[in-house]
């Protein structure tokens, strides 16, 4: 929490500048698409849909900005990474763009979970690289963010990630500095 804090003053102070903002977004809907039946830890109904538990952080100036992320991922286990953003198009209630980046997971917390996986439901597993030791799983996907509420310096906005296998949903308080 305290690298959370000192990540926020940081962006806080090189950000306070004019067309920059920064987000604070927590949530994560995450439909997963697959042909067999899987377990996911706070899966809804079976459906392969997960309400994760993540909270982030976003600083941007001018199209170009950073996420660390901290959360659950799909078996409930903790996440911890960093996200890049170019935005391609700002409209006034809709933003497009491309994310790219990844997160941290313990491979064990994988193992461990599909030992206690009912028999005849395939375990799930995560995309991975290998990066200097550590579990990683990539990111590359389109951003659209859309400003639910939006006023003159902050907005209430649902940020959509897209990926061919992957959908994530998150709710954000921006502040933009003018």
């Amino acid at each position: 929490m305290k690298y959370l804090i000192l990540y926020f003053l940081f962006l806080f102070s090189v950000f306070a500048h004019a067309d920059s903002s920064i987000q604070f977004g927590t949530g994560g809907l995450t439909p997963h698409f697959s042909s067999s039946k899987k377990d996911y830890c706070n899966q809804w109904n079976d459906t392969g849909i997960i309400v994760n538990k993540s909270y982030y952080l976003r600083g941007v100036v001018n199209d170009y900005g950073f996420t660390y992320i901290r959360g659950n991922d799909s078996i409930c286990s903790e996440i911890e990474g960093i996200l890049s953003h170019i935005t391609i198009d700002r409209q006034e209630f809709i933003e497009t763009g491309i994310t790219f980046g990844g997160y941290a997971f313990d491979e064990g917390n994988w193992e461990e979970y599909a030992k206690t996986v009912p028999a005849g439901i395939e375990s799930p597993e995560p995309v991975q690289i290998d990066y200097f030791g550590r579990n990683i799983v990539p990111v590359l996907a389109l951003d659209v963010a859309i400003h639910l509420i939006r006023r003159e310096r902050w907005s209430l906005k649902l940020n959509n990630l897209f990926t061919p296998f992957i959908f994530n949903h998150s709710i954000s308080l921006e502040y933009r500095f003018q």
